[in-house]
């Protein structure tokens, strides 16, 4: 492990680096020519096909400039996406627990199943059964901007745009050789990042076409929640001895000595090995051999220090783009990619939790306070007693998850011009992605109740001797041997497997001149089929494993056949009032071989009464069909969060009618007075459903843009927003604490709420609930956005300055139409009802000054001030929470370059300058470290230093 010394040695030597490219200011600068002419030719702007010379369109696009690229330096492209306001956190590179390593966006809240991602216009292979897109596949040196329409865009590009596209534009014109390289890692010596680029691209046959190549190399090293304060230890809530609320050091009730409880030991009074009774919590085991009820929360076991706070990644990317005119007036044109990536996803040691194990009195290692314990259950006095076991496995080691990603993509067609103002494309597009998983640390659950019971005549040996059985020690941490180990843990192999055919043609342009201009059009067809096959290995398929998630096969395909129809209508122009007058259009039909026939459309249009400013509108009607997982998921277990209403200390007022219905459900009579479930996490089976149909949504813009002729250089814009989702894809009653909350409305056996709570185990635990696919969500969320910027000269050089921002109005979520809808505009739920942060207001600016050679830019980045969902939902007084609201955050990112010659430059960066904490989130839940980690930053302050060379 690296010491201390050799860190900072690092440190110094970066921020050294640092000063040597601030020293750069003071050497003499390199004049530029600048050409300050502008000519706009017809373009196509993401969210329309017709070629325009108005850039601004009617739907509000947001776009990532070459340049916001080139000062944030970043070498993720999810990261790239910071300077955009309207996406919110996701799981990422500092989410481990749910999360793969994945780079993945999610626009307005909406989830990121419901975010389009396109290259170049056209579709991205999925990562995985949800069709959802890896951005880490996307080569970030080749990105020349990227364009963000938010909002239903499915009339444009069909299905899972309902809360937006996300258009990576790639760069297919680039002569000449570079190279660029960068290092870069956190104040604390850690989280290091290496990137190296390189690119080369030649044009052809004297202009005629080019051919560009692009290859990368980066490597992301993990970091440990044990190297920062705040996620070291897993917190848990409680009051102090004059009942205020504070943050106690918590975690899992699965703990290394072994817990070990059940109904007898709570119900016939037995006492512990200090004459204590015990209770529902059971006893644990003491270093010295007692058993010892079990204490709540001093405990509990942090699971937290072994969780990743950086998942580390490994990624090779090669692509190529290529454009050759073949013959007067058509061009052929191929884009080539491959990735190859290595994610290692860690967790703590599997918490091995099971109910109603038998074990055997006479095991040699039971030690004797304990066995004289356990002696008193032994009503029927045949040496076999019954109880569950939570025992953290810590003599395993930690959860490893080594997932293997290969991803390609080819793209190949023709385009070329009808006539003047009209142009057509035929393109095939192909993309396939894999991934091999491997899992160790899982615990087979056979294993371990077959080694808990021991032969009568040999004690030293199990009863059932297949298998290679050893007898097991579970008393006591830290006890079992590596033989016991060996025979417990089972590796698992699982393959994922995704597939994207597209062919498409289209044709679009100027079809005639109106009196107010040209009238533009553009139809065309697609075809397009998606098949995913995901594989798990037989061990987690037989339901035989704790540790790692697992369920049976999915494999599943669907295809769709659609034609679409665009226009562009110009009304007035050049009259008094109307400089211009013009309405857009447009449907889009699709054929689902498993949702059958849909239909989305859009109408909107602009009015430009004086040159200056520009009003806009659009209402669009957006579908998404059912992906592959939400079909055909295989059915597979999770551990959501959720409180059982039977739980008599977490719901402290239950009522009486409450109580005989949860007798009623399962919890043992003898046992409702003192009944509370074990862990915060109840075990639940997901699953597909092939019935389902797609969903549908209304969105609606309006808004004005603002360039003034006096003022040269400022640009002002606001659009107000609206999407409604009707009949949302989500798992059953909208998920476990939904559908517990309608069964405690009901409390009846024959409402299907409440006909799943009755899987339980013996003691009345909750296990294995069923939650399969539903369209039975509702979404809903408006707000406004609004953009500025602004060039001028000053100090010798130019200074550009932009904001980006929006205000949440309303963010709806309503899981089952039994159940009220929740408001979650300004509030954080993390991982239950209103998920990660969404505060009110969210905006992103620079600062940018630039003379000569010298570029020196500022970025600051604000998240608004959010409320515990808890408190925001009115079902908690803020006085009872520790931290019932989160404050504003603020983050700066610097960054210096110096063009040291026409081919060489360096720069440095340094992110959250002023080292901003991530706030502690009273419920966050395992694996996001205390806090929101999928939207506030948790690594700190980082240096980067970089160079790019031209050849």
């Amino acid at each position: 492990m690296e010491n201390t010394e050799m860190k900072q040695s690092r440190i110094s030597m970066l921020m050294l680096g640092t000063f040597l490219g601030s020293g750069a200011l003071a050497m003499p600068a390199v004049a530029q020519e600048q050409d300050t002419m502008e000519t706009f030719e017809e373009v196509v702007v993401t969210g329309s096909r017709i070629p325009r010379k108005d850039i601004v369109a009617n739907s509000p696009v947001n776009v990532v400039s070459g340049e916001e690229i080139a000062l944030a330096a970043t070498v993720e492209v999810d990261r790239i996406l910071d300077a955009l306001p309207q996406t919110v956190g996701s799981n990422g590179p500092s989410t481990n627990n749910p999360g793969s390593g994945s780079a993945t966006v999610d626009l307005r809240n909406l989830g990121t199943a419901r975010t389009l991602v396109l290259v170049n216009g056209r579709r991205m292979v999925g990562n995985g059964t949800t069709g959802v897109v890896d951005l880490n596949n996307i080569p970030p040196a080749l990105i020349e901007r990227v364009e963000v329409v938010t909002g239903g865009a499915s009339a444009v590009y069909g299905s899972d745009a309902m809360a937006g596209v996300v258009n990576f534009i790639m760069k297919d014109d680039f002569e000449g050789m570079q190279v660029g390289g960068q290092y870069g890692l956190t104040q604390e010596g850690d989280s290091e990042r290496y990137n190296v680029d390189f690119t080369l691209g030649s044009n052809l046959g004297d202009g005629r076409g080019n051919v560009t190549l692009s290859s990368n190399y980066f490597k992301r090293v993990q970091t440990n929640a044990s190297e920062r304060d705040f996620s070291a230890v897993q917190f848990a809530e409680d009051t102090d001895d004059n009942g205020n609320p504070v943050f106690v050091p918590g975690g899992s009730t699965t703990i290394p000595q072994g817990r070990f409880n059940s109904n007898t030991l709570d119900n016939l009074g037995i006492l512990d090995s200090f004459g204590t009774p015990i209770t529902s919590g059971g006893v644990i085991i003491t270093d010295s051999g007692q058993a010892r009820t079990f204490q709540d929360p001093e405990d509990r076991y942090n699971f937290a220090p072994t969780n990743a706070l950086q998942l580390p990644l490994e990624r090779w990317n090669i692509s190529g783009t290529a454009n050759y005119e073949v013959t007067e007036g058509v061009e052929f044109f191929t884009e080539l990619t491959y990735t190859h990536s290595k994610i290692n996803r860690q967790l703590a040691p599997t918490p091995f939790s099971e109910s109603g194990f038998d074990f055997s009195l006479a095991n040699p290692y039971m030690p004797t306070a304990v066995r004289d314990v356990f002696a008193q259950m032994d009503t029927d006095a045949d040496g076999i007693v019954q109880s569950g076991i939570r025992r953290r496995m810590e003599e395993a080691g930690p959860r490893i998850e080594d997932n293997t990603r290969d991803m390609w993509r080819v793209v190949a067609g023709l385009n070329g011009d009808v006539f003047d103002g009209m142009r057509w494309e035929v393109f095939y597009n192909f993309g396939r992605s894999e991934e091999s998983q491997r899992q160790q640390g899982n615990i087979s659950i056979s294993r371990y109740q077959q080694g808990l019971l021991v032969s009568d005549s040999d004690p030293s040996q199990c009863a059932d001797t297949s298998n290679g059985c050893v007898v097991l020690n579970p008393f006591g941490a830290g006890v079992m041997t590596q033989e016991m180990v060996d025979f417990l843990t089972v590796t698992a192999s699982n393959q994922t497997n995704v597939q994207q055919q597209q062919v498409g043609a289209n044709i679009a342009g100027d079809v005639m001149d109106l009196p107010a201009g040209p009238l533009g059009v553009a139809v065309g067809v697609e075809y397009r089929k998606e098949s995913a096959e995901n594989f798990n290995d037989p061990v987690l398929q037989a339901g035989d494993i704790d540790g790692f998630s697992g369920g049976l096969d999915t494999e599943g395909s669907y295809s769709v056949k659609e034609i679409y129809l665009e226009s562009v209508i110009p009304i007035l122009e050049g009259v008094t009032g109307a400089e211009y007058l013009g309405l857009e259009a447009g449907i889009r039909f699709s054929d689902y071989s498993t949702a059958g026939g849909v239909t989305s459309y859009k109408i909107g249009g602009e009015w430009r009464p004086v040159p200056d400013i520009k009003f806009r509108g659009l209402y669009q009607r957006a579908v998404r069909a059912p992906n592959i997982n939400e079909l055909f998921l295989g059915q597979s277990n999770g551990f959501p969060g959720a409180t059982d209403f039977c739980d008599i200390v977490r719901n402290p007022t239950r009522t009486a009618a409450e109580a005989d219905f949860c007798v009623q459900l399962g919890v043992p009579e003898a046992n409702i007075d003192t009944y509370t479930q074990d862990n915060i996490q109840i075990e639940a089976l997901f699953g597909g459903n092939p019935d389902l149909h797609e969903e549908t949504s209304d969105t609606w813009s309006i808004g004005a843009v603002y360039t003034p002729g006096a003022v040269p250089g400022l640009l002002l814009s606001a659009d107000l927003y609206s999407i409604k989702i009707q009949d949302a894809i989500a798992t059953f009653g909208g998920g476990l604490q939904s559908t517990i909350d309608a069964c405690a409305v009901a409390l009846d056996l024959n409402d299907p709420f409440c006909a799943v709570l009755t899987a339980r185990e013996s003691d009345g635990q909750l296990s294995k609930v069923s939650l399969f696919n539903q369209n039975i969500a509702a979404l809903e969320t408006k707000g406004v956005d609004f953009n500025a910027a602004y060039g001028f000269e000053a100090m010798g050089g130019d200074f550009d300055i932009k904001l980006a921002g929006t205000r949440l109005f309303d963010s709806i979520t309503q899981g089952s139409p039994i159940l009220e809808a929740n408001e979650c505009a300004g509030a954080v739920g993390v991982r239950t009802i209103c998920g990660r942060a969404n505060p009110k207001w969210r905006m992103t600016g620079r600062v940018t000054y630039r003379r000569d050679a010298l570029t020196a830019s500022v970025r600051y980045r604000y998240i608004g001030k959010v409320t515990d969902e808890r408190v925001a939902l009115g079902n908690e007084e803020p006085a009872n929470l520790f931290r019932p609201y989160i404050g504003d955050q603020h983050y700066f990112d610097a960054t210096v370059s110096y063009q040291f010659t026409d081919d060489l430059s360096l720069y440095t960066t340094i992110d959250n300058v002023f080292n901003n904490k991530p706030p502690l989130i009273g419920d966050a839940s395992r694996g996001n470290h205390n806090t929101d980690a999928g939207t506030y930053d948790v690594l700190g302050r980082r240096f980067s230093v970089g160079f790019r060379a031209k050849f």
